[in-house]
């Protein structure tokens, strides 16, 4: 049995293809016109090109307004030789979209490293005021007041500094979500600090 694969072409209109060159060559000139025609006759498939990469309705419509901006910019780049406006423009389209999305990508990989290094750099601060509490207090009023802490404050304290977890690890320890945690060992280690002051 044979069969016949059949590929289906976009039939182009002439009419339709010698108007959209016209109404670029126009927007290179100037011409308003020209362009509100070809933002009527394209919107909703650079719409739909940038949608398809971004997948956000705002950054779409966002991106939109961001393509027919270069199309009014770069209208006298289209060479009619290398390719039709609806080829020109989709390529435009998905060209700004990949880019939009990069450019969220490294803003988030960016906000989360800065967040990463913001909660190293406050852990950092907390583990260094115990040190200094336990280098320059004796052992047995540190423990004492270790003791005095209340037991959740304790047992923070105890995984963080003295077994050396991190505060990720110390929550899944304690089965407790890591803001808590933290704010158990922030409290903890000020109490600590004035207990020990009390002693001495």
């Amino acid at each position: 049995m044979n069969t016949k694969q059949t590929t289906k072409k976009k039939v182009i209109n002439p009419e339709a293809l010698a108007e959209e060159i016209k109404w670029l060559r126009g927007v290179a000139n100037g011409d308003r016109q020209c362009f509100q025609n070809l933002h009527e006759r394209f919107k909703g498939l650079v719409f739909t090109t940038i949608y398809k990469v971004l997948n956000d309705h705002q950054d779409s419509e966002d991106t939109m307004q961001e393509v027919f901006a270069q199309i009014w910019q770069k209208a006298g780049m289209f060479v009619e030789k290398k390719g039709k406006p609806h080829t020109w423009i989709t390529t435009m389209a998905r060209n700004r979209a990949i880019d939009k999305l990069r450019s969220k990508q490294r803003r988030a990989k960016l906000r989360d490293s800065f967040q990463e290094e913001s909660e190293t750099m406050e852990q950092t601060k907390q583990i260094d005021a115990v040190t200094d509490v336990y280098q320059n207090e004796r052992s047995e009023v540190i423990r004492s007041a270790v003791m005095e802490l209340s037991l959740e404050q304790r047992q923070a304290i105890e995984l963080a500094f003295f077994s050396g977890l991190t505060q990720n690890e110390v929550a899944d320890q304690l089965g407790q979500p890591l803001g808590t945690v933290k704010a158990r060992i922030r409290r903890g280690v000020t109490r600590l600090k004035e207990k020990v002051k009390r002693k001495l």
